[in-house]
């Protein structure tokens, strides 16, 4: 099984191989090595202590090998303002003639900032499909769970919008690339370092989405076709849809409250190990800090016991075990914090 745990010097030639491939769009993955090395840095600078960085890289290996990194960004909008766009629908309506009007606008807004987000989330193409994504992703919501007093208490994740059969976003083609006057993947890369230009050159008035292509309108809060998995499965993990989406492809913007995730709500002590197979039916997990340690393993649930080289896998006396999100679960979920 992959074993997930924050990301170490050691990994960064692994992870700098990794994310060169990723595509334009997942803006904050590390792509380059200095941008690797800078994170892992971060990465370190928390574990010593420091209150302030910027983020945490975690990374999932199976069988030695790097299987996909994620991270967390403790708190937006610490250096600099987080940028989203808020769509809102407006109606008007004239008596004389008689006539009325539906059109939306999205504003430049800030509303994430103070938020801890969830972000960087990549898996290599040889564990796709393998259930490496769901540990990426569930345990993060661990570390914090772990870690409830260094995180805030609303998270947010920022998913990857829609591009096309060629790789192009049409939301960036045809709204943001009139502001900002550069090819997408430069705009992609710049974000990595300073973001700043985002706010210097979008507009703060409203922008009118009918006067736009449709196009632009489809692309509002849409995913992109390989992000569908990674929304429900954070449906799943108890977070839900908003009316904000990225500024550079529309991609949504989802959010739950710390105390309301899957994790926080279903974690509980394990008991006791035995030898058992099973198909994995729970986040295990346990440590603090640079020692912490997740997978996915089989428990039983009535007795509160798991498969004995999970446990051995996460080392640690004190380990925790949490639900994972199944299609029952999701529906179960949305329906509650809608």
């Amino acid at each position: 099984m992959a074993i997930f745990r924050l990301a170490t010097t050691d990994d960064a030639d692994a992870i700098t191989q990794l994310t060169a491939a990723a595509g334009a769009g997942l803006t904050t993955v590390p792509k380059s090595r200095a941008d690797v090395v800078a994170c892992i840095d971060e990465t370190a600078r928390f574990l010593a202590g420091e209150k302030r960085c910027e983020r945490l890289l975690f990374v999932a290996f199976e069988g030695g090998e790097l299987a996909g990194i994620s991270a967390i960004i403790p708190r937006l909008g610490v250096d600099r303002p987080f940028y989203s766009f808020k769509r809102t629908r407006h109606t008007r309506r004239s008596t004389k003639p008689a006539l009325s009007v539906t059109y939306e606008t999205l504003q430049l807004t800030t509303d994430f900032d103070g938020y801890t987000e969830l972000a960087s989330l990549f898996v290599g193409p040889k564990a796709r499909g393998t259930g490496v994504a769901r540990l990426l992703s569930l345990g993060r919501l661990a570390f914090i769970e772990e870690h409830r007093d260094v995180f805030e208490d609303r998270l947010m994740a920022d998913i990857r919008g829609w591009f096309d059969a060629d790789g192009v976003s049409p939301f960036w083609t045809h709204l943001t690339s009139n502001f900002i006057a550069m090819p997408y993947e430069a705009a992609d890369n710049m974000c990595m370092a300073d973001g700043h230009f985002i706010d210097q050159l979008l507009p703060s008035l409203p922008i009118f989405l009918n006067i736009l292509p449709g196009i632009v309108t489809e692309c509002v809060g849409r995913p992109n076709d390989g992000s569908v998995g990674a929304v429900r499965l954070l449906e799943g993990a108890g977070f839900r849809r908003t009316d904000l989406c990225d500024v550079f492809d529309g991609g949504p913007a989802m959010v739950c409250e710390v105390d309301r995730t899957l994790v926080a709500r279903t974690a509980t002590k394990v008991t006791g190990t035995m030898a058992m197979d099973g198909p994995a039916n729970a986040l295990i997990f346990a440590g603090q800090a640079g020692a912490f340690r997740a997978t996915l393993g089989h428990a039983d649930w009535h007795t509160g016991q798991v498969a004995t080289h999970c446990a051995e896998d996460v080392g640690s006396d004190h380990v925790l075990m949490a639900h994972l999100a199944s299609p029952k679960s999701v529906r179960k979920a949305v329906g509650k914090l809608a």
